[in-house]
């Protein structure tokens, strides 16, 4: 019973991000806000058209899945701003037990919107927002993009439940489970509220067919084997056999821009293409048809937060989210209207 009125009143006020600390963890929030992620549009924004360039005479092509390379425009912007030639994905680092992965407990039991960490080697680890992991309690995803250096101390990250119906007393293993798609990701950027979230998770079951008593958002992909996918594979193949100045990409399926995702490094990027492509490949559900919007729609898109980093900031505030480190930026989401 305790653990179902602490689920009901997460239902009610849960915030991806406290407000208020407790005493007895303010110093370990503090830390870990130092040293993850500031979401803060005062930071150097350094992601714009004077930084980078769009080859849309290059695109990926597969399926209806079409990915518009974006790079920097010379090695120095690449590698300058970050150094990280020394960070793995959170994936990895999770599979391989470089990482933990916890929840955090207060007076009051577990709390559903953190999860505590601790880094156990000596590699940054880069979570981006929307990856999740099932088990503990409840599934959760991150809500926000962050780097965990290498510490003794744990850090504290904030979390959104992605399966509403169980909260348990017996603690399993959290393991890794893959980006959400990009639906609901864009609740997680854009709404920031974990009402908005679960509404997301409901229509997507409903869509599918699989309700369930727990409302796991990962039912979804209980059957299916994104690894496998032709187009992983021909996405992994474009990107190893091409040079290493990306920052990120453009998605488009159909008529429509899935979204588009930049990164403060070519590092960093490359770091996270893995997590992007089964991103992609999980928004993408149907494999027909073709990609028919044009490069004129596309950069009438990027060019709504690319000129300025003024313009940037304004447009970004309703249609995505800029994740920095050390007061860089090393996240850039932008949807379209």
């Amino acid at each position: 019973m305790n653990g179902m009125r602490r689920n009901r009143r997460c239902h009610k006020k849960q915030k991806p991000v406290p407000k208020k600390q407790y005493n007895i963890f303010s110093s370990k929030i503090i830390f870990a806000a130092a040293i993850t992620f500031l979401f803060s549009f005062s930071s150097h924004a350094q992601l714009t058209y004077a930084t980078l360039t769009v080859q849309y005479d290059s695109p990926w092509v597969c399926n209806n899945l079409k990915l518009i390379p974006v790079k920097f425009r010379d090695t120095a912007t690449a590698k300058k701003e970050l150094q990280n030639d020394n960070t793995i994905s959170f994936e990895e680092a999770l599979k391989e037990g470089k990482i933990t992965v916890r929840e955090m407990t207060t007076p009051g039991g577990a709390d559903v919107g953190m999860l505590e960490l601790k880094n156990h080697s000596k590699k940054n680890i880069l979570i981006e927002s929307g990856e999740m992991v099932a088990g503990g309690k409840q599934d959760r995803a991150f809500a926000s993009t962050v780097i965990v250096p290498p510490t003794e101390k744990e850090v504290f990250l904030p979390v959104f439940c992605v399966e509403r119906g169980r909260w348990e007393r017996r603690l399993r293993n959290f393991r890794y489970a893959g980006p959400a798609n990009i639906s609901l990701r864009r609740q997680m950027n854009i709404a920031r509220k974990q009402n908005k979230v679960w509404k997301e998770i409901d229509r997507q079951l409903a869509d599918e067919g699989r309700q369930s008593k727990t409302n796991a958002y990962l039912d979804l992909y209980r059957d299916t084997s994104d690894a496998d996918s032709a187009c992983i594979v021909f996405f992994r193949k474009k990107m190893k056999e091409s040079d290493s100045l990306y920052a990120g990409f453009i998605a488009l399926t159909g008529d429509r821009i899935i979204n588009c995702e930049l990164f403060g490094g070519s590092d960093l990027c490359i770091t996270s293409y893995e997590t992007m492509l089964k991103g992609y490949m999980r928004t993408v559900r149907d494999k027909t048809g073709t990609v028919s919007i044009s490069d004129d729609a596309v950069k009438k898109f990027l060019d709504k937060f690319l000129k300025t980093e003024e313009q940037q900031q304004k447009y970004l505030s309703d249609h995505g989210t800029i994740f920095t480190y050390n007061k860089k930026v090393i996240h850039l989401i932008a949807y379209d209207d």
